[in-house]
């Protein structure tokens, strides 16, 4: 009986040893990366947070950064669900009508600045919205949107919305898909990876997209006119995320450490890297003698009545996928950047 019980208490030790050494083993996530080099995003930001997770988890999670991206940028989703790669820098928008609860950060004129609407979204989403599972297979480590989006042409000197009518206008996501459609335009949804092609070829007019991917994915001499919307067009929601069985396999402690330079501390800092490189870009496009219209006050109040039914949307394809109290989140997320103004 005696040597029944020593043996189970070294079984028991046993186990309990082994859980703690895997724990303890170094865990490696592999990075899908599709930014372009020397791109702002990638050098001020997303690099230097791979290389802290290294740092505060004391080597414990190393980071490894793929060559190339794997599969296509518009699939690093499902990439990083599947196990093809751990980790990637997600546009949500890319997979329309997959993610409707998240996707009120996508809508038009709710705030100017990057770096006072990102964070507020990570809290929002933490708050009103993780308790429903949304990311299947994936832990968003930061859940945030980039600074408003605005309309950039080739031959169009845009002064008003109207100027908008009948221009073919690459799109990321349904929502800027639905606001396009109502001021006139003709929406194309494309990734910002496949917009040069597209841009060279004349197949578009120009895209809604951040100012600085014009001059970061090498776009600049390819459109001469900007109209610029404070709080823009639409927004872009995008997914920090991390494989969950990967998640799974890193201990608590260390969760805890990444978690704590994540969320609304990265998604501030990638706020405030875009707000600069937006301003730098239309530095840019002034030295490049492009046409830069700016929206007045009138016109943004004229926004806000025609562009009403893209909220009313949102609400109904919210409620629709289970988020009852989609007017509450959607207040919350409005309040809590009104708390910077």
């Amino acid at each position: 009986m005696l040597l029944k019980m020593l043996a189970g208490v070294a079984l028991a030790a046993g186990l309990s040893l082994s859980a703690t050494t895997a724990f303890a083993e170094t865990v490696t996530i592999r990075y899908s990366n599709w930014l372009p080099a020397n791109f702002f995003l990638w050098d001020d930001v997303v690099h230097p947070w791979l290389k802290e997770i290294e740092q505060v988890t004391e080597g414990r999670v190393k980071v490894e950064v793929s060559p190339k991206v794997v599969g296509t940028v518009s699939a690093q989703y499902d990439v990083v669900r599947d196990g093809l790669a751990d980790l990637s820098w997600m546009v949500a928008g890319y997979t329309p009508g997959r993610f409707p609860m998240i996707e009120l950060g996508d809508l038009p004129l709710i705030g100017p600045d990057a770096a006072v609407l990102a964070p507020a979204f990570d809290k929002t989403y933490r708050t009103h919205i993780a308790r429903h599972d949304v990311f299947k297979g994936v832990e968003p480590l930061s859940l945030l949107v980039i600074s408003p989006l605005q309309i950039v042409t080739k031959g169009k000197k845009v002064e008003s919305v109207d100027g908008l009518a009948g221009l073919k206008l690459r799109s990321s996501s349904v929502t800027l898909t639905e606001v396009l459609k109502l001021v006139g335009a003709v929406p194309i949804l494309k990734s910002a990876a496949e917009a040069y092609e597209m841009l060279a070829t004349g197949t578009i007019d120009g895209q809604v997209t951040n100012l600085n991917t014009i001059p970061g994915f090498n776009q600049l001499d390819l459109m001469d006119g900007v109209y610029h919307v404070p709080g823009g067009l639409a927004n872009s929601v995008i997914i920090m995320g991390l494989n969950a069985d990967k998640w799974a396999e890193i201990s608590d402690q260390d969760r805890k450490a990444i978690m704590a330079i994540s969320g609304e501390v990265f998604a501030k800092k990638v706020g405030e890297a875009y707000d600069k490189a937006d301003k730098i870009a239309l530095e840019k496009m002034r030295a490049a003698n492009y046409h830069v219209g700016e929206a007045s006050a009138e016109q943004i109040a004229e926004l806000k009545t025609r562009l009403k039914p893209v909220e009313d949307a949102w609400l109904a394809r919210a409620k629709a996928a289970g988020l009852a109290n989609a007017e509450e989140v959607l207040d919350a997320y409005k309040a809590e950047v009104a708390k910077s103004y």
